[in-house]
């Protein structure tokens, strides 16, 4: 089932969050700490009442989380050169190791897709490694397209 998070979800999405920052530490070891994460418990906690934020899990039998979805409502603004819009930003979507190619990342992203269409958001946007193949193969399976590419030349 998925629903927006709850705080009694706060541990189980840290423990999620350290399974991410492992998949990026091991794209890009020169940019991630392994054994770290993004979102403290306590900052999932601060999240779930921001507004900007939603966060959706989904749960297994037991109600524990096995996935979430973290977005940020973002907006632009129309500055005469750009054409502002509402942005419903995919800051992190995680699906537990044991649960994963069950089909959770898609139902999280649908439910991702459903909300921003209600909220009336112009388009879903969101930052991927191009290392990290698995997600960038999913998220192109999603209908999701290359916006812009930034590139970088490594000094050391």
């Amino acid at each position: 089932m998925i629903r927006r998070a709850e705080p009694k979800d706060a541990p189980r999405i840290s423990a999620l969050l350290r399974q991410v920052l492992e998949v990026h530490a091991a794209v890009r070891p020169d940019m991630y700490r392994s054994g770290t994460q993004k979102y403290s418990e306590a900052d999932v906690l601060e999240l779930l009442k921001d507004p900007d934020c939603v966060l959706f899990v989904e749960t297994d039998e037991n109600d524990t989380a096995i996935g979430y979805a973290i977005c940020f409502a973002q907006m632009v603004k129309d500055d005469g050169i750009i054409v502002g819009r509402r942005e419903l930003y995919i800051d992190d979507i995680c699906v537990d190791e044991a649960a994963r190619r069950t089909g959770v990342g898609q139902r999280l992203f649908a439910r991702v897709k459903a909300y921003a269409k209600e909220a009336g958001f112009d388009w879903i946007t969101l930052n991927v490694w191009n290392d990290n193949k698995t997600a960038l193969a999913f998220y192109k399976q999603m209908g999701l397209s290359e916006r812009k590419t930034i590139l970088e030349y490594r000094i050391n």
